[in-house]
This record gives structure tokens, sequence and C-alpha cells, in this order.
């Protein structure tokens, strides 16, 4: 059985994060260069310690795992047409939310991503639509409000 391909007329809404992307780039690169650079300086120290080549992987290789987890701001996305809306979060995969499951779009002040409401009072946040993008998170909201709004009809 084929999934069901919604109309070429459809509106496709998609979104991820803009600024906490950026951020998140320069401060995994910043970190790892760092990192690299205290495994690179560690035995010259004049501490009277004495490193061996393994203290440098280590010391290395965190900077390394340190700089893919901040990475992982990069991972939120979100994608909604007239059949739901997908998204992903910083960790694991897509979810998908039938729009008749969805009883609201918000993204109330005070709060730092969009969110659905389900019923049940159960949220499902939209990590990919931040209020730090500003103006490109206002344009993605009207989108999905007047998506929602449609399969209302």
């Amino acid at each position: 059985m084929a999934d069901a391909v919604p109309p070429a007329s459809a509106p496709v809404i998609t979104a991820r994060p803009i600024k906490s992307a950026r951020i998140a780039l320069i401060t995994a690169g910043v970190v790892l260069v760092i990192m690299l650079f205290i495994a690179t300086i560690l035995p010259s120290t004049s501490d009277g310690v004495t490193f061996t080549g393994a203290d440098q992987v280590g010391i290395g290789g965190t900077g390394v795992l340190i700089a893919v987890a901040i990475l992982s701001f990069l991972r939120p996305r979100m994608r909604a047409d007239e059949t739901g809306i997908d998204t992903r979060g910083f960790l694991g995969g897509y979810k998908h939310v039938d729009w008749d499951l969805v009883t609201a779009v918000e993204f109330p002040p005070r709060v730092r991503f969009a969110r659905l409401v389900l019923p049940g009072d159960e949220l499902i946040p939209l990590y990919a639509v931040q209020r730090g993008d500003g103006e490109r998170s206002v344009e993605v909201m009207q989108g999905l409000r007047a998506l929602y709004a449609r399969t209302r009809d």
C-alpha cells in the first residue's frame, strides 16, 4: 500500500533553528580547537606531572565528544502539510502527528519553543520553531496556524 500523497497545491511548512544552530556551530568549533590545543601542549607543561600520549588522546577525544554533543542543537526539524506534522527534537527520530489529533498550535509568551496541544493537555514541543529566530518563527507560526485552520474546514 502506497503512502497518501498530498495534492500538489497543498502548502508545506518547514522549519529548523537558525540562531541556535549558528551559536552551536561556533561554540562546538571553539570547544574543539581549545581541547585539541590543550591536548597538544599537555606534555610540555612545567607542573612536574608526566603526561603520556594516552592522556593527549583522552583530552582530544573528550573535546570531540563535547563538540558532537553541542552539535545536537542542529538536529531539530519540522515539516507540516495537510496530512499532519512531522517533528524531530534534539535526540531521536521524527514523530508524526495527524492534524485531527491536534487541538491547538500555540507559542505562548515566555516560552522558548512553539508547541502542539493534544487532547488531555498533552504538549509536543516544536524545537525547530524557536523564539530566538524572531521573524522567521512568526512566519512559520502563521503558516502552521493557516494549515491547521485549513484542516478544520
